[in-house]
């Protein structure tokens, strides 16, 4: 795999990685479900990836958007 075609993947990888963790960290659905058959300790440390998601979301985005502006 060449340079290029890492830099056409990554951020594609970068973002989808944010939106499936934003998606799934704050729909009701999904955290009640954690909350009821996750251990306590387990089901906080996937809250704290709600603002590696959040990020990830953002920097895919801008990244994904770059590369197509100057492609």
């Amino acid at each position: 795999m060449t340079p290029d075609k890492l830099d056409l993947l990554f951020p594609n990888l970068i973002f989808i990685y944010g939106a499936l963790m934003t998606i799934v960290l704050n729909t009701r659905f999904f955290t009640e479900l954690a909350e009821q058959r996750l251990p306590y300790s387990v089901n906080q440390q996937i809250k704290g990836h709600r603002g590696l998601g959040l990020f990830c979301l953002v920097a895919g985005s801008i990244w994904s958007l770059q590369n197509l502006w100057l492609s």
